[in-house]
């Protein structure tokens, strides 16, 4: 789910870049110039850091914080330490008319990700069906990118990611449900106007795990659903699509595995016919009281959808936290930043 809207974010409009203090959004188009180069900072090619730094504003537009250029701290470090290779060499490893599988070369997961979605769209246009996936790479982001990438062809999407490494855990008191961590699962379903639903999550609906009995008590269902979510994300993101074709992994961040099925509207229905129906169903039910505490009735990805069209002209607000992490990462890198 999307996070909120900071209360100390700053503005910066494109004439005033370098009189940042005391305003309140930044446009995106200034923060993925200097992402990309904090990522050319790091030895990456002009073409992957722009992509990457793409990958990472859209999200950021979209109000997921969480997932967006706050990553820059984790993406840095890992590449300075030599847990990520700073230029990859993204390969296929197999294909048939309906599937592929990219190996990521120990580079950060957005470059094969997006290799392997663009795979599955062309495969799935042609063939009505397509699934595709990718190994030997880090972090995926938020799964919403490759979602919306296919969106944009009238798509129906299915997609996971997690890590190939498991081990038991070794806690004496460990349960089942630490089995598994936190693993990303996605469904991109298009409509014909207004915003497609998007259910874009962490499989983990419960975080906090010392108030596992509690949840036990109170919401076992949806707990035990919540588990069965992370072992589908996991086995089919990381188990499957993550072990490595072959040897073992130069890269020690690259341990991850992404996974995405997508498919044409008309192998099933009426391509039109449902875009106008999931419109209108998504439109009404909006309509509806919000769930207890909201302000209003959304859907998922809807808030996300409404954010960006609105954030791509009035800026992103970014807090303080959250700025001041970017400065730091940029500082390091002799990067300048001009908010």
């Amino acid at each position: 789910m999307a996070g909120g809207v900071p209360e100390d974010a700053i503005r910066v409009q494109p004439e005033r870049l370098s009189l940042w203090q005391g305003l309140e959004h930044v446009q995106p188009e200034r923060l993925r110039e200097m992402t990309a180069e904090i990522f050319r900072a790091v030895g990456l090619p002009e073409a992957d850091a722009e992509r990457v730094a793409d990958c990472l504003v859209q999200v950021d537009l979209r109000g997921v914080f969480s997932h967006g250029t706050r990553q820059l701290v984790r993406y840095v470090r890992e590449y300075r330490f030599g847990g990520l290779n700073p230029k990859p060499e993204i390969r296929l490893v197999r294909e048939t008319p309906v599937t592929a599988l990219f190996d990521g070369d120990g580079g950060l997961g957005y470059l094969a990700a997006t290799r392997a979605t663009e795979a599955v769209i062309e495969k799935a246009d042609v063939q009505g069906v397509a699934i595709a996936g990718s190994c030997n790479h880090g972090h995926v982001g938020s799964e919403g990118i490759y979602a919306r990438m296919a969106l944009a062809r009238d798509l129906a999407t299915f997609s996971v990611a997690g890590g190939r490494e498991w081990e038991k855990p070794a806690k004496p008191d460990a349960t089942v449900w630490d089995a598994m961590m936190s693993p990303p699962m996605c469904f991109g379903i298009p409509s014909a106007e207004g915003p497609p639903l998007v259910l874009d999550m962490s499989a983990n609906m419960f975080r906090d795990s010392s108030r596992i009995e509690e949840a036990m008590e109170r919401f076992p269902e949806a707990l035990i659903k919540s588990l069965g979510l992370k072992f589908v994300s996991t086995l089919l993101g990381g188990i499957l699509a993550g072990a490595l074709p072959e040897g073992e992994g130069k890269f020690s961040a690259a341990s991850r595995g992404f996974t995405i099925v997508a498919f044409r509207l008309d192998t099933v229905g009426d391509v039109e016919g449902f875009k106008q129906e999931a419109a209108r169903i998504l439109r009404e039910s909006m309509s509806l009281n919000p769930l207890p505490g909201q302000e209003r009735a959304e859907l998922p990805g809807s808030l996300e959808w409404k954010r960006e069209q609105d954030w791509v002209n009035e800026g992103i607000p970014l807090g303080s936290a959250h700025r001041e992490a970017w400065a730091g990462v940029a500082g390091e890198l002799g990067v300048e930043v001009a908010w």
